[in-house]
């Protein structure tokens, strides 16, 4: 049975333990170890799943010794617990983005393939059921040579004001757009070259957290393909999900059309109308990661997407500060800036 610890005791770091917890993953994994700089956090996630609590990483790699490890502490502070990791040996399942500058990330997976330790960037709707078949299709031609994605995806309100204690150091573009970025590559094969963005900052900034309520991006690829995407932070709390995801490709011989709401039951009841979420492909994602770690299908350098996506979302986010088009950086071992047009 595989020894697992959890680096980051959130919304994402409880959701992974119970995966391991109280999933079919309990008789291939377990919860060795939570660790977390808020003891409140890791205590109370480490009574539900019956694992010890640390405050310090190295401490509990040592103690421990894990056969992996998933890392979800906030985006700005991927880099020093996933190298501790690297350094004791320990395969890794970081969280999007790999890291916040193109330096670090490309310091990141230097390290992993120096040190011949597998680690994966957690790009989890690649897993995703709809997102799966959507592969399918484009693999098969169903819709023609992709020329065009258009992609929106926003989170209620509450995401950034009470769930995630780090909003104000990230940005929905971090958070979110990650994925977007990730699975039109992924979808596509297409490497992106140029952004232009824009970005508000009003709602969420008067209710104290100084971060972007809404970003637009319009990317462009190293082939004929361009991408419109949205992202918000700011969607009222009464909506039934708290998550509003719509993906669509546009090809040269048809389309395909994702809106994730329709991956729920919908429930008219005496007093309300609800959807609630019921598809959870957490633990295959964890089931995909740890058949990797055993040595099935690995890919050949499986950082080298991560890093592509910390390139646009840095070229993002320079955009949306100068008001310019910016180059995409092609990825090179150490990493560079991206250049205002």
């Amino acid at each position: 049975m595989s020894k697992i610890v959890i680096i980051g005791c959130g919304v994402m770091g409880a959701a992974y333990a119970d995966a391991v917890a109280g999933t079919n993953l309990r008789w291939r994994a377990s919860i060795a170890g939570v660790c977390d700089t808020d003891p409140g956090a890791a205590g109370r996630l480490g009574d539900r799943v019956g694992a010890p609590v640390f405050d310090d990483v190295g401490a509990m790699l040592d103690t421990v010794r894990p056969d992996a490890a998933y890392i979800a502490v906030p985006d700005h502070l991927h880099a020093e617990p996933f190298l501790a990791c690297i350094e004791h040996g320990v395969p890794v399942l970081v969280e999007k983005p790999l890291a916040t500058d193109p330096e670090t990330a490309a310091r990141m997976r230097a390290a992993a393939r120096a040190a011949g330790v597998y680690a994966e960037c957690n790009f989890t709707n690649r897993s995703n059921p709809v997102f799966t078949r959507v592969k399918e299709a484009v693999d098969r031609g169903d819709i023609g040579e992709v020329i065009g994605v258009n992609a929106r995806l926003s989170n209620a309100v509450r995401y950034p004001t009470s769930l995630l204690r780090w909003a104000e150091h990230t940005t929905s573009g971090w958070f979110l757009l990650s994925h977007v970025f990730d699975l039109a590559s992924w979808l596509t094969g297409a490497t992106a070259t140029e952004v232009t963005a824009t970005g508000i900052r009003r709602v969420l900034r008067e209710r104290g957290v100084d971060t972007y309520d809404l970003i637009h991006a319009l990317v462009r690829y190293d082939r004929e393909i361009s991408g419109l995407y949205e992202s918000s932070w700011s969607l009222p709390d009464t909506l039934p999900s708290p998550v509003d995801f719509r993906f669509e490709l546009l090809g040269s011989e048809g389309a395909l059309y994702v809106d994730t709401s329709d991956q729920m039951i919908h429930l008219a009841g005496r007093d309300a109308y609800v959807h609630p979420a019921v598809i959870d492909w957490t633990e295959a994602r964890l089931t995909q990661f740890l058949d990797r770690v055993d040595g099935a299908d690995r890919p050949a350098d499986p950082l080298a997407d991560a890093v592509d996506n910390t390139l646009l979302l840095v070229a993002l986010h320079e955009s949306i500060e100068t008001g310019g088009t910016v180059t995409v950086p092609a990825r090179t071992g150490h990493g560079t800036e991206g250049t205002q047009r």
